[in-house]
Order: structure tokens, then C-alpha cells, then sequence
């Protein structure tokens, strides 16, 4: 199997840490590499908006509509609306509110996450809380310049649980989570399980891994490529070319990621803890947890990032650590990183920093040279 072996170059010096070994293993320091914020990486890529508005109303950063102006929502649960700002002059504009229908508190329930933006319109999930009856999702839309929100279809209830994602294909909504894929007619109606009896997990539409099988599936027109890796991947997670997977390791070893493409060839080992259900945005940017010793207290699970992470880009072998470098830093009660909406360059990726703003990574402004 072709494996091409590419060093990693990180600004900084590494960092000793003594690691617990078994007693079979001597102990030895442990070279953690030390990662160059992306302030000084990718100083291109940052922005920086406020929580709140003039007005008071406090805001969460979604997408940039162009190179000045972000979307934003406001966060208040009295019928929230999308705004324009340009972040240099703080200028706003209303896009849509909700509908008046939504002024209940807390009964029209905007998901910051699923959310697509693409030329026209933003589409998003709602979940709607009723005086009676099972809270149900509701799939609305908004133009893009602005104009009234509208309801698109109310997904039938299914034993699906929350949505993880969403995409319109045609007369058709196909949405899933991490277990289930279902698919939908627009106007109403039965869903459909799509391949029920796999383990089946879409990284990137139309494209799922499946891992018990070890390959990835064309959702729309059933193709499946087997993906090949060397022994010592414990798992991938692929899109159509590119994967990510864990590098086993021992215990007194520091976690490491591989990035390859699915016919296993391209693989470039990385320093990190690899975020699941990820495969490389623009087939090129990864998105890790830092380097740490082990049991270090830096390496935490669960399915979000925490106040730090890593941003590798296999194209110039560049990294970078985003956020907080320990969380002991972080804004009290703000303890992750958080993405936008998905857009087709990628979304942006933001958390909070002092003096009342965010601190916005614009994935789409990392314009370095394309790779093959």
C-alpha cells in the first residue's frame, strides 16, 4: 500500500512532559509540539464582532456574507431575527424575524445547528413547542438578501431524534442523525429510512461511512468504494476522498490523527486528537484537538470542541491552535468552540473572547495555494 510520509512542522519549540508508563516501559520525556496561534498563522482569516448590538440585543455570529458583513441571530427567544453587520462599522440591518406566531417565549426555536447557507437562501431547522402535543422540527428558509421567513415542510415524526443535518435534493428533504438517515417529499408526508439496516454516518451529502463495513456510500445513486488504510488506523471517518482517523498508540504515547485519502494513499500523520464525523473541509483543512501528554487533563471527550483546538492544513503542512491554550483561560460559562452554518467554502468558526467580543475564523479567507 502506497503511504506518503510528510513531516509536520509547528512553530515553537516542543514541549517535555514526563508521561505515566507501565512498568515494562521506561519513562521518557514525551515531545509535545508546541502550536503558533492563528493570529500569527493565519492572521488573514480573523475577525472580531461584538456580542451585543447597540441596541442590547445580544447576537451570535453565523456566516460572512461578504468580506464585511456577517449574518447574525439574535439570541433572545422572543421571536429572533437575522441580521446584517458589517463588523467595521457595526452598521445593521434586519434580513427576517420571526413570525408573530413566535412571540411565545421559547416556542419558535431557531437550531444554530444544522444551517445552510448557499446563493440564495438560508435554510435552517426549527423546533416548534405547542400548548399541546409532541414538540416537533420544521425545516423553514429566508432569502439570503433578506425578505420573509417561510415554513418549507414540518418533518414527520419519526423515531429519528434531534437532526444532525439536513439537504434539499429536489422534491425531496433527506435529513439524519448519527444513527438514522430518512428521507422526505417537501410537501408532507411518510419518510423513509434510507439503507436502515447499515452504519451508515454522512460526513458531507451525499457521501456516509459506513464503518463495520469500512467504506464509503453514495447515498444517491448507491456507489461504494471500499477504503484502505494501514494496521495501525483504529477508525476513519471518510468523505468522498479524503479521511481522518485515529493512530493507535500506546498508553504512555501522545494521541495522533492520520489524514489520507480512501484509497490510503496521501497519509500524513498528525499530532491530535481527531474530531469524528469531520472529513477535511475543501479536502484540505483539518480540525483537531491540540497535542497533549496523556492524561494531562487537556484531552476531554465528547462530540464539540472544547476552549482550544487545532486547525491543520495538509496543503502547506501549517497548524495552528485556535481558542483558549488552556481552559482554565477560558470566559467563565463559555467553555467551546463553535461553527457557523455550513456554506460551500465552509463555515466560519468563532468562540468568545474579553472585552465583550468574538473572535471570528473565516475558514473561506485561508486562500493558500491549492494541492492536489
Amino acid at each position: 500500500m502506497f503511504a506518503l510520509a510528510l513531516s509536520l512542522v509547528l512553530a515553537g519549540a516542543g514541549v517535555a512532559y514526563m508521561s505515566r508508563q507501565s512498568p515494562e516501559q521506561p519513562e521518557q520525556p514525551l515531545e509535545i509540539p508546541a502550536l503558533a496561534p492563528v493570529s500569527d498563522v493565519w492572521p488573514e482569516a480573523l475577525l472580531t464582532m461584538p456580542h451585543k448590538l447597540k441596541n442590547g440585543r445580544s447576537v451570535i455570529p453565523l456566516a460572512m456574507l461578504d468580506t464585511d458583513t456577517a449574518l447574525v441571530m439574535t439570541t433572545d427567544r422572543h421571536r429572533p431575527a437575522f441580521l446584517s453587520l458589517d463588523v467595521h462599522t457595526g452598521r445593521q440591518d434586519v434580513l427576517a424575524t420571526a413570525p408573530k406566531r413566535a412571540s411565545c417565549t421559547g416556542c419558535f426555536d431557531i437550531r444554530l445547528s444544522p444551517m445552510t447557507i448557499n446563493a440564495t437562501h438560508v435554510i435552517f431547522l426549527v423546533k416548534r413547542y405547542q400548548p399541546e402535543g409532541e414538540p416537533h422540527m420544521e425545516l423553514w428558509s429566508m432569502p439570503r438578501a433578506g425578505g420573509s421567513m417561510k415554513m418549507v415542510t414540518r418533518l414527520p415524526t419519526t423515531e429519528q431524534g434531534d437532526v444532525g443535518g439536513f439537504e434539499i435534493v429536489g422534491d425531496f428533504v433527506a435529513w439524519w442523525n448519527l444513527v438514522d438517515i430518512w428521507r422526505g417529499p417537501l410537501t408532507g408526508g411518510e419518510p423513509e429510512q434510507i439503507l436502515p439496516e447499515r452504519n451508515l454516518r454522512v460526513t458531507s451529502w451525499p457521501w456516509a461511512y459506513d464503518r463495520q463495513r469500512q467504506g464509503i456510500v453514495n447515498l444517491v445513486t448507491g456507489q461504494e468504494s471500499k477504503a484502505q488504510h494501514e494496521d495501525d488506523i483504529e477508525y476513519l471517518d471518510c468523505g468522498s476522498v479524503w479521511c481522518v482517523g485515529q493512530v493507535a498508540t500506546q498508553p504512555h504515547e501522545a494521541a495522533k490523527a492520520a489524514l489520507q485519502r480512501v484509497n490510503g494513499s496521501g497519509r500524513t500523520t498528525i499530532p491530535g486528537d481527531p474530531l469524528t464525523l469531520v472529513p477535511p473541509i475543501r479536502d484540505r483543512l483539518v480540525i483537531l484537538r491540540p497535542p497533549a501528554a496523556p492524561d494531562s487533563g487537556t484531552r476531554w471527550g465528547g462530540g464539540y470542541l472544547g476552549p482550544s483546538a487545532q486547525l491543520y492544513d495538509r496543503c502547506t503542512q501549517r497548524a495552528a491552535l485556535l481558542g483558549f491554550p488552556e481552559r482554565t483561560k477560558a470566559p467563565e460559562d463559555w467553555n467551546k468552540i463553535r461553527f457557523g452554518a455550513a456554506t460551500p467554502d465552509g463555515p466560519i468558526m468563532f468562540w468568545k473572547t474579553t472585552r465583550g467580543r468574538y473572535t471570528v475564523l473565516d475558514l473561506s479567507r485561508i486562500t493558500d495555494p491549492p494541492c492536489i
